[in-house]
């Protein structure tokens, strides 16, 4: 492999740091720019711990969540541990083997 030679690592560097400055740049100023709706996500989050997709947008119009039904609870979305075998007869689970199991 060859050497870089002094001037080019400086160019290289250079470009780096213009590249770096710039998205440092944009991405400060879109944060300015959405403050309020990030503001409004995070109290969202901190009320009711989950969002969905309807929620984000409502809150992003201006709109609390409607969750008269549970009077504030997140929606039940099940467990986001997934589960392996079926159960053994007589409702016991799984022991944890994971041989394949006839159907």
């Amino acid at each position: 492999m060859g050497t870089t030679s002094e001037a080019t690592a400086q160019i290289i560097d250079s470009e780096v740091r213009r590249l770096v400055d710039t998205a440092y740049a944009d991405a400060t100023k879109i944060i300015k720019k959405k403050k309020k709706d990030w503001e409004a996500l995070s109290q969202g989050l901190l009320e009711y711990e989950t969002l969905s997709g309807d929620e984000i947008a409502e809150l992003l119009k201006g709109n609390p969540p409607n969750r008269d039904e549970d009077a504030g609870k997140p929606p039940s979305r099940g467990s986001a541990v997934p589960t392996a075998g079926k159960p053994k007869k007589g409702g016991e689970p799984d022991s944890g083997d994971m041989e394949p199991q006839p159907s």
